[in-house]
């Protein structure tokens, strides 16, 4: 009998472990996921380069403030999404090309052009956080786009005040 009893304890031991492994296994991210974090690194780096283009440019203390803003917040961001990236195994982007916000006007257009590009620029990184919502499963990968879709339509609030 206490045979019987140990076979059914080791047999219930092994289930137990090979269920606990299995769970260990069980990716907590999808392809949505990836692909979200991938183009979000690109979105970022646009940002920072637009933001950068105000620095020397930017006519009002506003779009100097909000440019100075946006450069530590994107970059970290950045380290958090790449780290989660390596984590899978799955490419992490280069840096982006230059280029973003070196066609915007000088003198005093500069902050209308740069606010409108900015805002056109926010809303795309909106619908992208919009769509993993829906179809992500990482649990952080979700709380960052709740952050962006909280955060930048906030500031596309304020920008579109100060446009109009």
């Amino acid at each position: 009998m206490r045979w019987k009893t140990a076979i059914v304890a080791l047999l219930g031991l092994l289930l137990a472990a090979g269920c606990a492994a299995a769970a260990e296994t069980e990716k907590t991210y999808v392809q949505a996921d990836v692909v979200f974090n991938q183009e979000m690194i690109t979105h970022h780096q646009q940002t920072i380069q637009l933001a950068e283009a105000a620095d020397g440019r930017a006519g009002s203390s506003y779009v100097r403030e909000l440019a100075g803003k946006l450069i530590p917040e994107e970059r970290a961001d950045i380290a958090m999404m790449e780290s989660w990236l390596r984590s899978w195994n799955e490419a992490v982007p280069v840096k982006a090309a230059a280029g973003t916000g070196k066609d915007l006007p000088e003198g005093d257009g500069f902050d209308r052009a740069w606010l409108t590009a900015l805002s056109e620029h926010l809303h795309h990184g909106v619908m992208m956080a919009e769509t993993v919502r829906k179809s992500g499963r990482h649990g952080p990968t979700l709380e960052l786009a709740e952050k962006i879709i909280e955060v930048q339509n906030a500031e596309l609030k304020e920008i579109t005040g100060r446009l109009t």
